[in-house]
């Protein structure tokens, strides 16, 4: 028993001692890993599966270890950007041109009407680039202008002058003179030349107008002609109307020589429609020997009839026709009737047509564009006592035709010359004495 015991001893000791030729340092095994997963493939187009599977990335065994990182996907490549905006050429000059006046309107005052009206304006550049003056224009032919330069660098400027004939002109003036310029935000430019011309002999009002009245309703105007110089006197010789033989007038003397009134009257049977013509006043003075008063007035009847004539334009050509349509509202009645309508010409078509209460309209077809309704009238019969027939005239008018000046007759031709003849060389006479040898080979031949 004794003897067992010692071999376990002796058994140990052999064990411990082998154990220490080895290292001390504890060995520590991998961690272990996870076995790969299989999933599903998404298709990156329709988002489902397409039936294959690929590896997972390994999953850290412990916790604390670092998750995988994710490959971002791949971006799809980008689309062609769209083509940039093609640059807006800069200004000629590399600038951008502005005009600016700094008095675009000048007021002469009160000036006689045998003077000229003179002014300047001032046009200046206060843009970057270079202005280009391409137009000056006037309202009127009594009106003139001239510029020393059309082209203007930045911060140059220029006078353009400007005058005004106010020969035979009266009252208020206002003259536009338009300025055309190569300026981006203000291409025309507006200048005004304003004031007053005082006739020596003056008329007032300068013109009649009766405005709108009724074919039965008298009208009359005052109008003073008068001197405005002391030194001038004058004496009204004639007045005579033009186109309206159907107004009036009287004329007196207020002050000799120096003031008339002359009354114009619209009364009697006034013609139904538009009417202007013009009073010629004649006076002895030079100053100013004749004076136009135009006159003006629209003759409204018991129907207004728009147009009030039915104007056809002639024509050389045969068969051919004019068609038109007519307005007829109450005038000076309230209330009308159309029982009916008479043409000149079985041929002509026409049908009336009620547009509303007191209101039709009148359409006319198959009228000749020849002389064979010059003079006629169409006419309505209407419920009117007063007015029982309106007529309508027909007026035929024929386009002017531009007569193209007479060429000149051309020169005569003259007969070709005949062909000279070559010109002969005199052989001169041999002096006297000397034997004559130019014809010696033919005398020979003999």
């Amino acid at each position: 028993m004794r003897k067992g015991s010692l071999l376990a001893v002796l058994l140990v000791v052999m064990i411990g001692i082998m154990g220490c030729g080895k290292s001390s340092t504890p060995t520590i095994d991998a961690p272990k890993t996870a076995p790969a997963q299989q999933v599903p493939v998404k298709d990156a187009q329709a988002g489902g599966d397409v039936g294959e599977v690929e590896e997972a990335a390994p999953v850290a065994a412990f916790p604390g270890a670092p998750a995988p990182v994710a490959v971002p996907p791949t971006a799809a490549p980008a689309q062609e950007s769209a083509a940039a905006p093609e640059a807006v050429p800069a200004p000629e000059g590399g600038g951008v041109p502005k005009l600016v006046v700094p008095n675009p309107e000048y007021n002469f005052g009160k000036l006689d009407n045998s003077e000229t009206a003179e002014c300047q304006f001032v046009l200046r550049n206060e843009g970057t680039g270079l202005l280009k003056i391409e137009n000056v224009r006037a309202s009127c032919g009594c009106t003139a202008t001239a510029l020393d330069k059309n082209e203007l660098a930045p911060g140059e400027e220029v006078v353009l002058h400007a005058s005004t004939n106010l020969k035979g002109r009266q009252g208020p003036q206002t003259k536009a003179v338009t300025v055309t310029s190569n300026d981006p935000e203000q291409p025309t430019f507006q200048l005004k030349i304003v004031g007053e011309a005082i006739a020596s002999i003056s008329i007032e009002p300068m013109a009649v107008q009766f405005g709108r009245i009724e074919d039965n309703e008298p009208r009359e105007q005052k109008v003073v002609i008068q001197s405005n110089k002391e030194d001038i006197t004058f004496k009204v010789q004639s007045a005579e109307i033009e186109d309206m033989d159907f107004i009036q007038h009287e004329i007196k003397e207020v002050e000799p020589g120096k003031k008339y009134e002359m009354i114009v009257k619209a009364a009697g049977d006034l013609p139904v429609g538009n009417h202007n013509g013009r009073f010629i006043i004649r006076t002895d003075s030079p100053e100013r020997a004749v004076i136009w008063l135009p006159v003006s007035m629209q003759v409204i009847g018991a129907l207004e009839i728009m147009p009030p004539v039915v104007n056809i334009r002639f024509s050389e050509v045969p068969d051919e026709m004019e068609q038109q349509q007519l307005s007829i509202t109450a005038g000076r009645v309230a209330e009308f009737k159309i029982n009916e309508v008479v043409v000149p010409l079985d041929t002509i078509q026409h049908e009336l047509i009620e547009a509303g209460p007191n209101a039709y309209r009148l359409r006319l077809s198959n009228m000749p564009r020849t002389d064979a309704l010059d003079g006629k009238n169409i006419i309505l019969r209407t419920n009117l006592k007063d007015t029982p027939e309106v007529e309508i005239p027909f007026n035929i008018y024929k386009p002017r035709v531009r007569q193209l000046p007479t060429p000149p007759p051309a020169p005569a031709t003259a007969a070709p010359a005949a062909a000279a003849a070559p010109a002969v060389t005199a052989v001169p006479a041999p002096p006297a004495g000397v034997e004559d040898v130019s014809n010696a080979p033919e005398k020979a031949k003999q």
